[in-house]
């Protein structure tokens, strides 16, 4: 019912969607004291958050919520205009706000709000093919926009993957290409860099980051029942979203619009994989990570005509919402 509901183009769905949220978001802003945000392995940008707000967890959680909303609107504008789903659609920002409300661990100002805000704006970038007319100019900006993101939560920094194969996808690999990425992810570095320099700080901060990159596969799969079936529910509900969208679905697509439907699929693999060699930080992945996931579901409940099993497989992640929602009670 919600799956035909959002995909038509009805102004009392923005309505519909706030309401939603607020649902969702019910438990958040009654235990609000009870919210945590990441203090380890601070990136220097969201430093200054978390001393500012680790004190205030009401304003904590209520930026957060008002985030979320912004972020759904904002993915949802750039899923929509780049075809991946009808223009009227809005079940990329219907998907998104069930994946960011499925986990008390996931309110509060953490850093993945931030890193996800540049991260929305560098993938609609990326699905303007770089604008042909200035590509170094955009590549470039997409990597700052990485690098920037980065400064948030440094695992973001790992997508100059996704630079370089959406460069192979677009057909873009030249010296100059790779140069003005690796140019905008390394230019914010610079200012913080010579900040830190400036306050002799530098080697301290340095080893600090390098220290989060050589933490792999630290704390082992260690989950709760609960999370054992979440994770088990929405895996089997992703691999058939995967195998129906990119097994067959995109082969009467136009050219550019499989393209773009490629980048968002690496998009998340490379977010699944840091989910599985950060698992300490797996909850500030796992917000990276519903960002293109809700991309990819949102485009399986569109273009699946067997509307009966679009409404019970997201029936299902409702469920399992309301179900972890009851458990934080």
């Amino acid at each position: 019912m919600l799956i035909g509901k959002f995909k038509s183009n009805n102004p009392l769905l923005h309505i519909i969607l706030f309401l939603l949220a607020i649902l969702f978001w019910i438990d958040s802003f009654i235990y609000f004291g009870n919210v945590e945000l990441s203090s380890e392995h601070q990136a220097p940008l969201y430093t200054f958050i978390y001393r500012l707000l680790s004190q205030y967890p009401f304003w904590s959680v209520l930026l957060s919520f008002f985030f979320m909303l912004l972020q759904a609107f904002m993915f949802n504008r750039v899923i929509t205009n780049k075809n991946l789903v009808d223009r009227n659609s809005y079940l990329p920002a219907l998907v998104f706000i069930v994946l960011m409300s499925s986990s008390f661990k996931l309110v509060g100002l953490q850093p993945f709000w931030f890193a996800n805000f540049f991260l929305i704006i560098a993938l609609d970038k990326i699905f303007d093919d770089f604008d042909e007319h200035d590509t170094y100019k955009e590549i470039f900006n997409v990597g700052l926009l990485i690098g920037v993101a980065s400064l948030f939560y440094y695992p973001v920094l790992w997508f100059f993957v996704l630079i370089w194969i959406s460069l192979i996808v677009y057909y873009l690999v030249n010296v100059k290409s790779l140069l003005a990425s690796l140019l905008g992810i390394f230019l914010p570095y610079l200012f913080v860099a010579t900040y830190y320099f400036w306050f002799d700080k530098l080697g301290v901060e340095f080893r600090e980051w390098w220290s989060f990159f050589q933490s792999l596969f630290d704390n082992p799969l260690l989950l709760t029942t609960f999370q054992w079936v979440t994770f088990s529910i929405v895996g089997v509900t992703t691999l058939i979203a995967l195998v129906a969208v990119y097994g067959s679905g995109l082969r009467d697509k136009p050219v550019r619009l499989r393209k773009r439907h490629r980048v968002l699929l690496y998009f998340f693999l490379i977010s699944l994989v840091l989910m599985v060699i950060y698992f300490e930080d797996l909850y500030v992945n796992r917000g990276i990570a519903g960002l293109s996931l809700a991309g990819v579901l949102a485009v399986f409940f569109q273009e699946n005509k067997k509307n009966l099993w679009s409404e019970f497989l997201f029936t299902a992640l409702l469920i399992l919402v309301l179900v972890g929602k009851l458990l934080q009670l």
